[in-house]
């Protein structure tokens, strides 16, 4: 990759698209989504961007690993999307759920101790979550620690 003169802190916005992708740890080096997304902030002034030369960007390094640890967090949070209800009662009699089995609610409990352990999750949400777990399952084989 050419080297350019840019500012103390910038880099090119090849260079962010980069950065972004090892930080989310995606393997596909040529995606260029996240590329089109940092040059169009760039043009509009975020991540510090400022023109260099007449056709390149650059956005401040520190910017970028923000950016990119902002987009690493919300896709965390998509992937345990977890909807939790004030009263079970009245949301299993409109949905008519199934109680659960135990190795599923085995596998519920270790997420919801592992949202919370990265605080994805507050201490409340958690305890809401275990309470409406353990009223979903089969009481035989589960115990929660």
């Amino acid at each position: 990759m050419k080297n350019f003169h840019l500012d103390p802190g910038y880099v090119t916005v090849p260079e962010a698209n980069k950065i972004v992708l090892r930080l989310l740890r995606i393997t596909n080096q040529s995606n260029k989504s996240y590329y089109n997304k940092i040059l169009n902030g760039a043009k509009q002034g975020r991540f510090g961007g400022k023109k260099h030369g007449k056709r390149m960007y650059q956005v401040r390094r520190e910017d970028i690993i923000q950016y990119a640890e902002k987009c690493l967090q919300s896709e965390q949070l998509q992937l345990f999307d977890i909807e939790l209800v004030p009263n079970l009662h009245e949301f299993e009699a409109k949905q008519k759920l199934q109680p659960i089995d135990s190795s599923t609610a085995k596998n519920i409990h270790y997420y919801l101790k592992y949202l919370k352990f990265h605080e994805i999750i507050s201490e409340e949400t958690f305890l809401n979550g275990e309470r409406n777990l353990v009223m979903r399952v089969k009481m035989k084989g589960i115990s929660l620690k």
